[in-house]
């Protein structure tokens, strides 16, 4: 049965909608205002403060500033006391490498440095980079170039050089032990290999060292390779993965998984969570693939071995990983500095990785250490991860 309402009830029913709607965005707009309000009152007072501060200081303070510093420090101060230990700042020497390592490019003799007593110390040596193929590694010290001794020139000018154009010869001093030894070598443009791979009589093997702009390439190339060798079974090592590109990561992730499966689901600071990405399907694994973590292996490499896990049930070998499941952006300054801000959490279906990392399903050790110095004088044998990891995926193989 129809029923009809008068004009005035109509208009009546509509004022009070519209006074309802009022009272709403007004009421929202003042919780706004009122936030504004209060951020602006906090901002004047920390500017205020600084500029008490630095007025005083330069009427009495008997010195100079360095104000390049003074920046730096400002920057860093702020960042230090966010309520986030991941949240960090990139002066810009720190920013150029930090896209360097993500674009999958490397300029310079193929090695990354810290700051050790004044001089640049090794802490990664590139595979086939002039710094290998001279038999440079981790922990030395670099301490001349070109005859300059890098405590007079500086940790960043030493570091310059030792990223000047490709194609420049370099005459370095390095030390180890007390003990020091030149060499000669020349800066390239190189592309940094981040897979590896072989056969263990009929189970493929790759090795992810990391996770770049590059890796997507190289590890479909390695894949594909393998798939033609008709491999019985597949073993990804992540160990000492720490790559901070999950791109690189979640596509070769939505080859693998089965089409329309939730590669990674993102969770907002609010709480809200949504599909980071779904799978495509076409490069689905005919065989059984079983994945290496070990505690350094953080980020997409947990994500992965989570989701192939998940998904796929694909066992994971080895011990619990790093539990960093935060999704970072970097976001760049005027100045070519950058802060790099945690913006959400990934996660697979039923496997949070955010503080509690990713377990095992066959817990392995290695009484000597795993770093990938270690692993590199082991092999089939003697690496207990690598040879319960073949056990694993050989037992899965269908018999003929």
């Amino acid at each position: 049965m129809n029923r009809k309402i008068s004009l005035g009830l109509a208009i009546a029913l509509m004022a009070i909608a519209a006074a309802i709607t009022f009272i709403i965005a007004t009421s929202y707009s003042m919780n706004i205002y009122n936030s504004l309000v209060a951020d602006v009152q906090q901002r004047a007072e920390m500017y205020q403060k600084l500029e008490q501060i630095d007025t005083y200081v330069r009427a009495y303070y008997d010195g100079t500033i360095d104000e390049d510093k003074l920046i730096e420090a400002l920057a860093e101060g702020y960042i230090s006391i966010i309520e986030d230990a991941e949240a960090d700042y990139l002066n810009a020497q720190e920013y150029e490498i930090f896209k360097e390592r993500q674009s999958g490019t490397h300029l310079g003799i193929g090695v990354y440095t810290v700051e050790d007593g004044g001089y640049p110390t090794v802490t990664e040596v590139l595979e086939n980079s002039p710094a290998s193929m001279a038999g440079i590694t981790a922990g030395e010290s670099i301490v001349e170039i070109n005859g300059q001794s890098c405590l007079d020139i500086g940790y960043q000018n030493s570091c310059d050089l030792l990223r000047s154009a490709a194609g420049t010869q370099l005459n370095i001093t390095v030390r180890s032990g007390g003990v020091d030894r030149e060499a000669v070598l020349t800066t390239v443009q190189m592309t940094v290999g981040t897979v590896r791979t072989r056969v263990y009589n009929n189970i493929g093997y790759i090795k992810i060292s990391t996770f770049n702009e590059k890796t997507y390439q190289q590890f479909m190339a390695a894949y594909s390779s393998l798939q033609s060798q008709n491999v019985g079974g597949l073993i990804i090592d992540l160990r000492n993965n720490s790559g901070e590109v999950y791109d690189s990561a979640i596509n070769i992730l939505s080859a693998m998984l089965p089409i329309d499966v939730s590669v990674a689901i993102n969770i907002g600071k609010d709480g809200v969570q949504s599909t980071y990405a779904s799978a495509n399907g076409s490069r689905v694994p005919t065989f059984p693939v079983c994945t290496v973590v070990n505690e350094r292996t953080k980020g997409p490499a947990e994500l992965f071995a989570a989701s192939l896990k998940d998904y796929m049930k694909c066992p994971i070998v080895g011990t619990t990983t790093a539990g960093e499941g935060d999704f970072f952006e970097n976001y760049p300054l005027y100045d070519g500095t950058a802060i790099v801000l945690p913006i959400s959490t990934l996660k697979t279906k039923t496997i949070d990785i955010e503080g509690v990392g990713v377990k095992p399903d066959y817990e392995t050790t290695q009484p000597d250490g795993d770093t990938d110095e270690q692993l590199a004088l082991l092999d089939e044998n003697t690496d207990n991860s690598l040879k319960r990891a073949i056990e694993v995926v050989t037992s899965q193989i269908p018999a003929e």
